[in-house]
C-alpha cells in the first residue's frame, strides 16, 4: 500500500500552459462517461426500488424514480452539449454541473439507504451490497477527475457511516470498520487511477509532439534543396513519390508511380564508366540480398546533365520474415562530389608542373601492374643532374622555370607513357609498351630531348639527367619495391658517370643490401666507440716547423681490422651517418689538440653532407666549449662540392668570426670559380696530390699558378701528397708555404704522435721536423 501511495504522490508537475488543457481533458472524459455511469447506477437503484421497497411505500419509490430520471437527463444533456458545442462550451460550467450531479446522486443514494435500512431489517444484505457496488462503480466511472471521484466516495462513505452509527444492530460495528477500510481502499484506487490517467495523457501529448516534430522535419527534409524520401513495395514499385523526388529525377509524379526502382535506374543511371557500372552493380546486389546500405553514390543523367546521388535505405521486413519493400532517403550531392573530385585532383597533382604527383604515380603503377596483358612494363625514375646548383646560384624562381621547361619537353616525347613529378628534380615514368630491341627500354629519348640548352629568365642553362628503371614482372610486381629498384638503378647510373640510363639488376640489390649492412655496422661502430684518429703533420716549407696535424679517421672494425676512410666514408655520406661520425671525429680531434703545444693546430675534414646540415655550426661551437680548445687552433677542411649552399657559406663566415680557420681541400679538381673563392672565408688552399705526383713541367706550372692565386687572395697554399724528395724540392721552388705527405710523415696514431712531438721539439720550444733538409 505504501508503494501505491508513493506512486500516486509522484505526479508530474504540469507547465502553466498545459494545466487548462489537462483540466479540459479530465472534464471531457468524465462528462463523456457520465450517461453510461448514471444508467448503471439507475439500474442498481431501480432494482432496490422495485424489489426492496414494500408496496405500501410507493411514494418513496416514485420519488426515487423521478430523482434518478432528472439526474440521467442532466448528464445526457451535458454529454450532448459536449458533442455539439465542444469549442464554444464552458468547461468550468460542465465541471460544476458534474460535481453537482455527483453530490446529488450521492446524497439521494444515502437518503434512500437510510430510509430503507431503518424500515426493512430483513433486506440489509441487499442494501449494503448495492451501496458497496455503487461506491466502487462511481469511483471507476469518475477516475479521470480526482475531485469528482473522491466526492463520490466520501459522500457515500460519510453518509453510510452516519447511518451505521445511528443504529444499534449487533453487526454494525464490524460493518463500520469494513466501511472505513473500503473507503480508504477506494480513495487509494481513485488517486492511483487519476495519476495513471495524467501520466497517460502526458505520454500522448509527448507522442503527438514528437509526431508533429518528425512530420515537420520530414516536410522540411523533402522541401530542401537536395534531399528526398523514397519508398517501394516488395515488387520494387514506388509507393511514395513526392514532388521533390519527381523534380530530381526529371520525371512526372504519375510517371514515377508507374515505374519500379530498377526501371528508374535503367533510365537514369550512367553505366558507361567503370565507376558508374560498379555503383549500379553494388546497388542491385544490395537490393537483391535485402541488405541495408548507406551513402551509396550513383551517377545519373537528368535532362542531359550529369548528377550524383547518395542513396541510403533499409528493407521493410514483417515479423514473419515477409519482405514488404524498401524505405530510404536520397540526396543530390553533385556540388559536394565535384568539390571532392577537385580536391582529389589537387591532392594527386603537382602544383608547379601540373603533372601527376608521387601519390598518383603509385596509383597508376598499381593499375599498370593489375592491368598488364602478360607483357613487360617499365618503371623509371629520372633525376636532373646538379639541379641544386641552379637553385643555389640563380634562385628558386629560375629553378621553377627550368622545371616547367623540362616538363614540357618530357611530355612532348612521353606519348602514352605516364609522366609524373616525384618531388624536387625527380620525375617518374610508367611505360606500358617498352621499345623493342632497346637495351635501355627506349628511355634514351628522354635524355636526348634535354640536350638542347634551356633559356629561363635570360639565363642559358645546360641540363643533363640520369635515369634508372626496373621492369614488371621480371624485377617485381610490388609498387613500393619497383620504385625502390628504379632508385637503385638511378643511383648506380649516377655513380658511374651520370647522363645515362641504368637498368636494375640483381647485383644492385646485393650492393644495396651491403650498404644497409654497412650502415648498421656504422651505427654500432659509433655507439661502441670503434673509431679513432690518426694525425699527419703539416710543416712550414721554409723552416720545417710543425704548424698543424690533419686528423684522419680510422675504423677499428672488429672483423675487418683497421679500415681507412675510403672504405666507409662513402656509405656514411649516402646514409647520413657521416653527421654523427663527423661530430665524433671533431670531438676527438679537439680534445687531443687541447693537450698539444699552443703553436700546433688541428685540421678536421668536414663532409659536404655534414657542412650543409642544420646543426653543424652549433656542433662546432659546443665541441670547442666542451674541450676547451681555442678557436684559432681549429681548422675545418672542406671540399669544393660542399660550398654551393648559402647556409653553409654563412656558417663558415660565422666560424671565421669566432677565430676558426678554413681550408679548401682538393683545389683544382672541382668546379669552383674565382668568384666562388672570393665569397668564401678560405685561409688555406690545399693543392691536390694529382698535381704533385707528376713532376712534369705542366703540372708544376699549375701548382705555381695556384700558389700565386692563393697569394693574391691572401691565402696560404699547402701541397698535399708530397712523397719524395724531388717532389718536395719542386713544390718548395713553386713557392708552396706548407707541405704534407708521406715524405714528411705517415699518419700517426696517438702513441706515435707523442713520440713525434718529443723528437721534433727543439730548445726554443718549437717543433721542427728533423728528417727533411730544408734550404
Amino acid at each position: 500500500m505504501l508503494k501505491v501511495l508513493r506512486h500516486t504522490g509522484r505526479q508530474a508537475m504540469l507547465p502553466e500552459s498545459e494545466r487548462s488543457d489537462f483540466f479540459r481533458r479530465q472534464v471531457d472524459e468524465a462528462v463523456a462517461v457520465a450517461p453510461l455511469a448514471n444508467f448503471a447506477i439507475m439500474a442498481g437503484i431501480s432494482s432496490v426500488l422495485v424489489f426492496v421497497i414494500p408496496p405500501e411505500q410507493n411514494l418513496i419509490r416514485w420519488i426515487g424514480v423521478v430523482a434518478i430520471l432528472l439526474v440521467f437527463v442532466n448528464s445526457t444533456h451535458a454529454w450532448i452539449s459536449l458533442r455539439q458545442r465542444r469549442a464554444q462550451r464552458s468547461v468550468r460550467r460542465d465541471y460544476i454541473g458534474l460535481m453537482f450531479e455527483v453530490v446529488v446522486i450521492g446524497v439521494l443514494d444515502v437518503v434512500l439507504f437510510a430510509l430503507l435500512f431503518s424500515e426493512t431489517a430483513n433486506d440489509d444484505v441487499i442494501l449494503i451490497a448495492t451501496m458497496a457496488g455503487l461506491m466502487g462503480a462511481g469511483t471507476i466511472n469518475f477516475y479521470t477527475l480526482r475531485s469528482a471521484s473522491l466526492a463520490w466516495i466520501y459522500v457515500h462513505g460519510v453518509g453510510l457511516l452516519i447511518v451505521f452509527l445511528s443504529h444499534t444492530k449487533p453487526y454494525l460495528p464490524v460493518l463500520t470498520l469494513q466501511l472505513v477500510i473500503y473507503t480508504l481502499a477506494l480513495t487509494i484506487g481513485a488517486l492511483y487511477l487519476s495519476a495513471s490517467f495524467k501520466r497517460r495523457w502526458l505520454a500522448e501529448i509527448q507522442a503527438e509532439s514528437e509526431r508533429q516534430t518528425v512530420a515537420l522535419l520530414l516536410d522540411g527534409f523533402e522541401g530542401g534543396s537536395r534531399d528526398w524520401l523514397w519508398e517501394v513495395d516488395a515488387a520494387g514499385r514506388f509507393t511514395h513519390t513526392s514532388p521533390r523526388f519527381a523534380a530530381v529525377t526529371g520525371l512526372a509524379v504519375s510517371e514515377l508511380q508507374n515505374k519500379t526502382f530498377g526501371q528508374m535506374l535503367d533510365q537514369l543511371a550512367i553505366t558507361s564508366t567503370v565507376e558508374g557500372r560498379k555503383a549500379v552493380d553494388l546497388l542491385v546486389d544490395k537490393l537483391e540480398r535485402q541488405v541495408s546500405f548507406g551513402d551509396l553514390v550513383v551517377s545519373v543523367r537528368v535532362d542531359g546533365v550529369c548528377r550524383w546521388w547518395s542513396l541510403s535505405a533499409k528493407p521493410r521486413i514483417r515479423e514473419d520474415g515477409k519482405m514488404l519493400g524498401w524505405r530510404g532517403v536520397g540526396s543530390d550531392i553533385t556540388e559536394w562530389y565535384l568539390r571532392e573530385q577537385e580536391m582529389l585532383r589537387q591532392a594527386e597533382t603537382d602544383a608547379l608542373t601540373g603533372l601527376p604527383n608521387r601519390r598518383a604515380f603509385g596509383q597508376a603503377l598499381e593499375q599498370a601492374i593489375s592491368g598488364r596483358d602478360h607483357g613487360q612494363v617499365h618503371v623509371a625514375i629520372l633525376d636532373l643532374d646538379n639541379f641544386k646548383s641552379v637553385n643555389d646560384t640563380l634562385g628558386h624562381p629560375v629553378g621553377d622555370g627550368l622545371l616547367l621547361a623540362v616538363t614540357e619537353r618530357l611530355c612532348a616525347v612521353a606519348d602514352s607513357d605516364v609522366c609524373a613529378r616525384m618531388g624536387g628534380d625527380e620525375f617518374g615514368f610508367i611505360v606500358r609498351k617498352p621499345a623493342e630491341h632497346s637495351e635501355w627500354g627506349g628511355f634514351e629519348r628522354y635524355l636526348d630531348v634535354l640536350h638542347e640548352p634551356f633559356y629561363v629568365d635570360g639565363n642559358r642553362i645546360e641540363v643533363r639527367a640520369t635515369i634508372g628503371f626496373a621492369t614488371i614482372p621480371d624485377d617485381s610486381v610490388d609498387v613500393d619495391e619497383l620504385v625502390m629498384l628504379a632508385d637503385l638503378a638511378l643511383y648506380e647510373a649516377k655513380s658511374t658517370g651520370r647522363n645515362r640510363v641504368g637498368r636494375f639488376s640483381p647485383a644492385l640489390r646485393a650492393r644495396a643490401s651491403e650498404r644497409a649492412t654497412a650502415q648498421q655496422e656504422l651505427e654500432h661502430g659509433i655507439a661502441a666507440d670503434q673509431f679513432e684518429l690518426h694525425y699527419q703533420p703539416q710543416v712550414d716549407a721554409v723552416t720545417g716547423q710543425v704548424v698543424a696535424f690533419e686528423a684522419l679517421i680510422r675504423w677499428n672494425h672488429p672483423v675487418r681490422g683497421l679500415l681507412g676512410p675510403r672504405q666507409f666514408i662513402g656509405v656514411a655520406e649516402e646514409t647520413g651517418m657521416i653527421i654523427p661520425l663527423g661530430a665524433r671525429a671533431l670531438e676527438l680531434a679537439c680534445a687531443a689538440a687541447a693537450k698539444w703545444p699552443d703553436s700546433i693546430a688541428v685540421t678536421v675534414n668536414v663532409s659536404s653532407v655534414q657542412l650543409v646540415s642544420t646543426g653543424f655550426l652549433a656542433t662546432v661551437v659546443d665541441v670547442l666549449k666542451t674541450t676547451g680548445l681555442e678557436p684559432h687552433l681549429l681548422q675545418v677542411e672542406i671540399t669544393e662540392t660542399g660550398v654551393v649552399d648559402d647556409r653553409a657559406v654563412a656558417d663558415l663566415h660565422r666560424l671565421r668570426e669566432l677565430g676558426v680557420t678554413v681550408a679548401l681541400d682538393d683545389f683544382g679538381t672541382g668546379y669552383s670559380s674565382f668568384a666562388t673563392l672570393q665569397r668564401l672565408p678560405i685561409d688555406v688552399l690545399k693543392i691536390d696530390r694529382v698535381f704533385i705526383v707528376d713532376c712534369a713541367d705542366q703540372p708544376m706550372a699549375v701548382v705555381q699558378s695556384v700558389v700565386e692565386l692563393a697569394g693574391t687572395l691572401g691565402m696560404k697554399s699547402l701541397a698535399e701528397g708530397v712523397e719524395t724528395a724531388v717532389q718536395l724540392r719542386r713544390v718548395q721552388a713553386a713557392g708552396c708555404q706548407l707541405i704534407q705527405g708521406f715524405h714528411i710523415s705517415r699518419p700517426l696514431n696517438a702513441e706515435d704522435l707523442e713520440e713525434y712531438l718529443a723528437v721534433t721539439k727543439t730548445e726554443s720550444g718549437r717543433h721542427i721536423h728533423p728528417f727533411v733538409r730544408f734550404p
